[in-house]
């Protein structure tokens, strides 16, 4: 029996207190230079074999953050995160995980804060600065359901994101 080796990818939903999302930009040494996502990225190679336990996961994603970003986020994440799957069919898996409100600022790397149109925005610029995969694409739901969650500190950004994702599923 053979078994699947995922490549496995975390992005963390960083809110401002108005309720803005942290997207990143991305870098030279990354796929889609130039693009922007949700900060995060995938699981080093050593622990994919371990990424079922939830602990694992929490602690990747501080590390990421704290490289990309500057960002402890170590006291911020739950003992058993929620993570909003998104998929892809080639064993490309990805889970966006609500952080919540953080106070710090990043320093580290190229950094805005988003509401759902200025997102929406993002995703139909051209390559190069554009959300990763434009609109409707993988990125682009993962940060609206992030907008859209409870966890959300903005209620007309949760009820605009979540318009916004049933548009996308009616279209595609």
């Amino acid at each position: 029996m053979e078994i699947i080796r995922p490549r496995i990818r975390l992005y963390a939903g960083i809110f401002r207190a108005d309720g803005k999302l942290l997207v990143k930009r991305r870098e030279k040494d990354e796929s889609y230079f130039g693009d922007w996502s949700l900060p995060g990225g995938g699981i080093e190679k050593e622990f994919v074999d371990k990424s079922l336990d939830e602990r694992i996961i929490a602690q990747e994603l501080a590390r990421k953050l704290m490289k990309e970003t500057g960002i402890d986020i170590a006291h911020y994440i739950q003992p058993m995160p929620a993570l909003y799957p998104a998929i892809l069919p080639v064993n490309d898996w990805a889970f966006a995980i609500i952080i919540g409100v953080v106070d710090e600022f990043p320093y580290k790397g190229i950094f805005k804060y988003v509401s759902p149109v200025e997102l929406l925005e993002l995703a139909q610029e051209s390559t190069r600065n554009r959300l990763v995969g434009g609109e409707g694409k993988r990125m682009h739901r993962m940060c609206l359901r992030m907008l859209a969650s409870r966890d959300s500190p903005n209620y007309d950004y949760r009820k605009e994101a979540g318009e916004m994702l049933q548009e996308i599923q009616r279209r595609w």
